[in-house]
């Protein structure tokens, strides 16, 4: 049962409530109605019941009758909250209609009748209702003997307390943290951290039961830390932080017992104690957070000798950092393998499970269950000590962690004292968190919207800036409730045992639709049910939601991702969700749907008037209703990723209390409603984009003061007047982090280039701007401001297709820029003195890291910030340059880049080379640059990475250049059509430091490795290997498009080469000879049509893999390849043999294929004599076995049945193949057969029963089979298709398919099929448990029959080119189908089109419908 917490949920609700209850809009309206001594009554009771809500929390730990008590009240709050909703809701809405310019006649002729006599009518029976539930609730308190105030704050449950923790630590029960160890240790004896007292306070902190107390102890019993310090003191100080009680634990520890109680007595003795000593002192399990407190216990340690230290472990951050200035020491969980560990000490008494196969395999389920924390390993280790049978651990597996009886072990009260202990307005968030199932992953962002769409969140309706509501988050996040995903620093989750925490408060008021269905109760108490989430699945039926409409006090309805993929909808939901069962939702104040395929939604979304938050991001939807303009209380609209979305609700500036508006990738969206103007507590705006109409002009920006975070203002083009755009005050809005200014993309008549830049020097920002984007900006020259040192933060700016702009900003005067991009600036035809910032004494660009310059094509030079051109230092931190594009691009660029490591330059034909200071730089990439020669452009010693292409010129690489290169590890050359030798001759290459390369080519070569790669060298005859002895060192070879390329020397020099890959070379004729003495593992030629054979001599010894693609003229493999009795096999290495397209091979060398190959893939080899008997070792390790268009395959081997590792087998387009030699296929792993196009296969394999691991069948186009087994199916099947098989017999019901007991996805299509008239026939029975059905090209198909009802599982109905289908079941298709697809059915069309067909109402809730063109309905 749900632990009812009154600080939780309770405390923090009532007492918004009573502050509700005594506002005056609620006071005034109660006396208008007469109703004001009901709510009096109410205020009176809440006030009592509130009294003595503390004491109802102590008590209802062994009370039951404690615990309904407040699950009523509990009950009765919420229905409160939801009524004054209501009548807030409806004032506000009265009280804008009285407001309006515009009113009705009766408001005109009886101005004190109208709505406010409707809303006391409706009100005033409710309220009665209440004060009645209230009153009884009232009375039970009395029989209850609850205090008022009743625990004051301490802590007394006895549930909750736990002993004292002591110094002793048993060595032989602590698992995994060595490396935790002795990294506290090098912080002990270090000098750092230490305050002016040379003390040192080192905090571990993490989640309870991670082990922080353990860890303090391995290191308090350290020999080493014996030997460093004269006293050792441990004091667990637990949740009463009594300065008194501490001080006297640690004096009594050095000095022995001491009765003085006196603190001022304790202090004086214990600074005597200490005065000269080198002390360690664990201070275990603080939770204080009064700095105060510290201070005071920490005076007489202020006379010790330096080097003393203190171990703190807490679970707050914010104690550790208070305490410490070291930084926290953040306990991680204990790996698995330390866990299973650990957990087979404490249920077996020993370390591991060895000769316990049973227990073990559910022993790692349960150590997974702890997720890495050592009390919870201990607790079910130490459950089921005594408990050695299987069934007595599965009954541990599949209990939930907070059934377990507290008394066995102490996980749960360790985890609940960490909740106990939050504040109350935090107590709440942390529970409604119980939504969230295990392993999610949440932004910050997400969560702190949904708490304050809950009112959670204190004054959400003030102007406080979103990082003031963080503060909550951060501080659940400190006291380790959160921790930070370990693949996106910005994401967030929840340890699983802190996810049951919360799901163990929360009881039903927060279900995970998941978890519910797992038990088959999809809502058990719908009334207590208030906050709903679940997990987008690809179709989301009506089953799934068949009772949602039953949830009449729901709160929240929310669909979380089902992947990370941040773009597209790939998921359905049924129609009747959004339009029936939504509409009854009445309380709802969070509706989130993202992720789904949902075109338009209804427009009774308006009647939810209680909405606070409304996501509808990613989905298809094109416009949303005019009635959401209609909800007032709305606070967030997440849009963003909407991208067939074209236009917002014409009266969205109505939304007053919107807070949060995102139409991000909203890019169909071409003007913003009317009036935004008006929402004047907007601090989120995406995207503004100023329209000429009345109230969508760029002024209507002006009242939106709190703006923050990211701004685009679009469309700037339809700025008329300057003045207006003075109007919109973004100097004034000093909390935009980001900025776009965007005009239009095309050139547009307006008022003139002057025009543009008054517009944007009148949309100068605040100062605090941290990244800046002008784009398509019309000026020929930049406002003052941009580029002006007072914009001091600015890190990230771009400009962006400014073509008129003949001169670039002083930018080198922004103090912290750090990423510049200037593109498509086409006027602009130097870049000099202005650009640094001519005539300022700062030097230019001090933060720059990347600066790239793209698509300047009338850019022709490039001077230095200093006189005559010279500077030493205009650009002292940039690390990565790019000049792209820059087609007039002469001379030289800066000549002293001292930080530069990375340049690239592309589509520079006409840039010279210059005497560069380049002293670090590491990677160079050239492309299209015929005028640069990289002989004297770079002389450095540290270039690791060269790529060269597309240089025209280049007839060789001179020697001085490569003999500069000395550290080179990665070289790419490419498309050189002029290239005829690497280097010239006679350079003297003796002494070249052996340089790397690397191929980009799809061979899936390491970078690490030493690689070369030549590619589209046209006049390359000869490589010239045999000259350079620097290859000796070579790992990876790749030639690449070298039509000339006839041979390749012998291979013996190239002893290292681990990879070989030769490809598009159609005049290699042979490969090096003695390839033997080299360490090659890979081996790949491909496109080299005039190679014939191998050269003489063995393979290395080395190979793993060989493959041969589209060799047309290769008629021999290598001998070695194969095993001969003669002698041992050479390739004890080989795994993967590959020969596609090479129909000039006849056969394989003599012998047998090497043992341990696993994959076997041989096409169109039309000429290659089949694989035999004597080919096949009987114990092979082969896996993957693939033949296709083997004309010469009549059967198969009978030894192929004893290839106990094959798991895949694949025969497609052999035509001789007739039958498999009698074969009884016993291959115990073969997990997928497929027979593709066998024409003259006439029987499958004997006894296919036998084939327990088959999950995947395919047998297609193969009309001359003539029996299937039938009966005797793989009795694991997964997958069955069967396409285009004539003879086979077509009647279903003889084939027992109901006996597949795992089948889910089957097809059929065409061949002995087309005879069916009605699928499945009446005597067929098909599996329950399939969930895809595939029909197609059955032309005699006439209807869909009842069988398929039967289908309970099915997801998926898809039927194809069935020309006379007419008829669906009657009744109603399988409930759980979520694609129903129709294409070239015109029958079937005509009676399914949308609206009017006369099968519409039938198919309509189902979530995905295709008709014809594929498009979903």
């Amino acid at each position: 049962m749900a632990l009812v917490i009154g600080d939780a949920i309770l405390s923090a609700t009532i007492s918004h409530i009573i502050n509700q209850l005594g506002s005056l809009e609620l006071l005034k309206f109660a006396r208008r109605g007469k109703i004001h001594s009901d709510i009096k009554k109410l205020e009176a009771n809440l006030h009592m019941i509130h009294a003595v809500l503390d004491d109802a929390e102590e008590k209802q730990m062994g009370s039951q009758a404690v615990k309904l008590w407040l699950d009523q009240i509990r009950e009765l709050a919420y229905d409160i909250e939801d009524l004054l909703d209501e009548v807030f809701t409806e004032l506000e809405e009265e009280q804008r209609a009285s407001s309006s310019k515009v009113k009705s006649a009766m408001h005109w002729f009886f101005p004190s009748f109208n709505a406010n006599f409707l809303l006391t009518y409706k009100t005033d029976p409710k309220i009665k209702r209440i004060l009645a539930r209230l009153q009884e609730i009232a009375q039970k308190k009395n029989n209850l003997e609850l205090r008022e105030n009743g625990s004051g704050g301490v802590l007394k449950s006895k549930s909750l307390k736990r002993l004292p923790s002591t110094s002793l630590v048993d060595l032989s029960y602590v698992s995994g943290r060595d490396n935790d160890k002795e990294e506290i240790l090098k912080l002990l004896f270090s000098d750092k951290g230490c305050d002016e007292y040379g003390i040192g306070v080192i905090p571990i902190v993490g989640m309870g039961g991670v082990g922080k107390t353990t860890l303090a102890q391995l290191v308090y019993n350290d020999e080493k830390v014996d030997a460093f310090f004269d006293l050792k003191v441990w004091c667990c100080v637990s949740e009463d932080f009594d300065v008194v009680r501490v001080t006297r634990t640690i004096l009594e520890a050095v000095s022995g017992s001491y009765d003085a109680k006196d603190l001022n007595l304790l202090q004086l003795r214990l600074r005597e104690k200490l005065a000269g000593k080198k002390f360690l002192i664990v201070l275990d399990d603080v939770w204080n957070e009064n700095y105060d407190d510290w201070t005071v216990l920490r005076r007489p340690f202020q006379v010790t000798s330096p080097g003393s230290r203190i171990i703190l472990t807490t679970r707050n951050q914010d104690v550790a950092l208070m305490m410490s200035a070291f930084p926290c020491y953040l306990l991680k969980e204990l790996s698995f393998e330390d866990s299973l560990s650990l957990f087979a000490k404490h249920a077996l008494g020993r370390s591991n499970f060895s000769d316990l196969p049973d227990l073990q395999e559910i022993g790692q389920k349960i150590v997974r269950r702890c997720g890495g924390l050592p009390l919870a390993v201990k607790t079910l280790g130490g459950l089921l000590r005594t408990k050695p049978y299987v069934d007595e651990w599965e009954t541990v597996l599949n209990s939930k962690m907070w059934d377990i009886s507290e008394h066995k072990g102490g996980i749960v009260p360790a985890l609940r004292l960490s909740y106990y202990h939050l504040p109350s307005y935090l107590k709440q968030l942390f529970v409604f968190c119980s939504i969230l199932p295990k392993d999610y992953e949440f932004y910050k962002d997400e969560l702190v919207l949904l708490w304050m769409a809950q009112g959670f969140l204190p004054n959400a309706r003030g102007k406080k800036r979103m990082e003031d509501f963080y503060s909550c988050f951060n501080e659940l996040l400190s006291r380790s409730f959160f921790q930070q995903s370990s693949s996106n620093e910005q994401r967030y989750l929840m340890h699983h045992l802190i996810s049951d925490l919360a799901q163990s408060i929360a009881g039903e008021t927060c279900v995970n639709l998941n978890d519910k269905l797992e038990n088959n109760k999809v809502f058990p108490v719908p009334e207590k049910n208030r906050h709903m989430s679940f997990t987008r699945r690809t179709y989301e039926v009506l089953q799934r939601f068949k009772d949602l409409g039953k949830l009449k006090r729901l709160r929240t309805f929310i669909a979380l991702r089902l992947y990370s993929s941040p773009w597209a909808a790939y998921c359905y939901l049924s129609n009747n969700v959004l339009h029936e069962a939504l509409s009854k939702l009445k309380r709802l104040r969070v509706l989130s749907l993202s992720g789904y395929c949902i075109t338009e939604l209804p427009n009774s979304i308006g009647d939810l008037k209680q909405l606070r938050y409304l996501n509808f991001s990613q989905t298809k939807i094109k416009r949303l209703p005019e009635s959401v303009s209609t909800l007032i209380n709305l606070q967030t609209l997440k849009l963003y990723g909407c991208r067939k979305l074209d236009k917002l609700p014409q009266g969205t500036g109505n939304l007053i209390n919107l807070f949060h508006l995102d139409i991000t990738d909203t890019d169909k969206l071409a003007e913003m409603p009317s009036w935004m103007g008006n929402l004047t507590g907007l601090q989120k705006l995406s995207k503004f984009i100023v329209g000429k109409k009345e109230g969508c002009g760029i002024e209507e920006l002006r009242g939106l003061q709190n703006l923050q975070g990211r701004l685009s203002i679009m469309e700037l083009h339809n700025v008329i007047d300057a003045r207006h755009a003075v109007h919109a005050n973004l100097s004034g809005k000093h909390n935009l982090d980001e900025l776009e200014l965007a005009w239009v993309k095309i050139d547009i008549k307006d008022k003139g280039p002057q025009h543009q830049m008054l517009v944007l020097d009148s949309l100068k920002p605040h100062t605090n701007l941290k990244e800046l984007k002008i784009s398509y900006y019309g000026g020929t020259e930049f406002p003052s401001w941009v580029g002006h040192p007072s914009f001091s933060e600015i890190v990230h700016l771009k400009l962006s297709s400014c073509w008129k702009c003949t001169v670039l900003p002083p930018l080198g005067r922004l103090p912290s820029l750090r990423d510049l991009c200037i593109q498509g600036l086409d006027a602009v035809e130097t870049v000099g003195p202005e650009f640094y910032g001519d005539g300022s004494s700062v030097e230019p660009f001090p933060s720059l890291k990347t600066l790239t310059f793209e698509d300047m094509q009338e850019w022709k030079s490039w001077s230095a910030a200093g006189v005559d051109g010279e500077a030493e230092g205009e650009f002292p931190s940039l690390s990565e340059l790019t000049l792209w594009n820059c087609p007039k691009l002469l001379g030289k660029f800066p000549s002293c880049l001292p930080s530069c490591v990375k340049i690239t330059i592309a589509k520079c034909p006409i840039l010279v080379d210059s005497d560069e200071k380049l002293p670090v730089l590491s990677e160079l990439k050239l492309e299209e640059c015929d005028e640069v020669t990289p002989k004297c452009m770079f002389r450095n010693s540290s270039l690791i990475t060269l790529k060269l292409g597309s240089m025209s010129r280049i007839t060789c690489l001179e020697g001085q250049f490569l003999l500069s290169l000395g550290a080179l590890k990665v070289l790419m050359i490419s498309d050189f059509p002029e290239l005829t030798s690497l280097w010239q001759k006679g350079t003297g290459l003796e002494n070249f430091e052996h340089p790397h390369f690397v191929s980009s080519t799809e061979n899936g070569m390491s970078s690490t490795h030493k690689s070369s790669k030549l590619s589209g060298c046209g006049k390359l005859d000869l490589l010239p290997i045999q000259r350079v002895p620097m290859l000796l060192s070579l790992e990876d070879l790749c030639i690449e498009s070298c039509p000339n390329l006839v041979y390749i020397p012998e291979a013996g020099l190239l002893s290292s080469l681990r990879h070989l890959v030769l490809r598009d070379c159609k005049a290699l004729r042979s490969l090096p000879d003695g390839m033997s003495n080299c360490l090659l593992e890979d081996l790949e030629i491909e496109e080299c049509p005039s190679l014939k054979c191998f050269p003489g001599g063995m393979l290395p010894v080395t190979l793993k893999g060989l493959k041969i693609r589209y060799c047309t003229e290769l008629k021999s493999l290598p001998e070695d390849l194969m095993h001969n009795k003669n002698g041992p096999g050479t390739l004890s290495r080989f795994e993967h043999l590959e020969i596609i397209g090479c129909p000039s091979l006849k056969s394989f060398p003599d012998g047998k294929l090497p043992p341990r190959l696993k994959t076997l893939k041989i096409w169109d080899c039309s000429q290659l004599k089949p694989l035999s008997e004597m080919m096949l070792h009987d114990d092979m390790s082969l896996e993957y076995l693939a033949i296709s268009d083997c004309e010469a395959l009549s059967s198969f081997p009978e030894c192929l049945s004893s290839f106990k590792h094959l798991s895949e087998l694949n025969l497609s387009n052999c035509s001789a193949l007739k039958h498999f030699s009698g074969v009884g296929f016993s291959l115990a792993n073969l997990r997928t057969l497929t027979l593709y196009n066998c024409k003259n296969l006439k029987s499958l394999p004997n006894a296919m029963q036998k084939l327990t691991s088959l999950q995947e069948l395919t047998i297609c186009s193969c009309p001359a089979l003539e029996s299937f087994p039938n009966g005797d199916m793989p009795p694991n099947l997964t997958s069955l298709e069967i396409w285009d098989c004539d003879r086979l017999n077509g009647c279903l019901s003889e084939w027992n398919l109901q006996s597949l007991a795992f089948l889910r996805d089957f097809s059929i299509a065409g061949g002995c099929f087309s005879d069916t008239v009605s699928f499945p026939d009446e005597k067929c029975l098909l599996p329950t448990t399939l969930t895809s059905v595939w029909i197609g090209r059955l032309p005699n198909l006439e209807s869909l029959s009842m069988q398929l009802q039967s289908l309970a599982y099915l997801e998926e109905l898809e039927i194809v080119d069935c020309p006379k289908l007419k008829s669906l079941p009657r009744g109603c298709l399988p409930h759980a189908l979520g694609r129903f697809s129709i294409r070239d059915c015109p029958l079937m069309t005509r009676r399914c089109s949308k609206e009017k067909g006369v099968y519409w109402p039938l198919i309509s809730h189902i979530p995905c419908v295709e008709i014809d063109d594929g498009h979903d309905m």
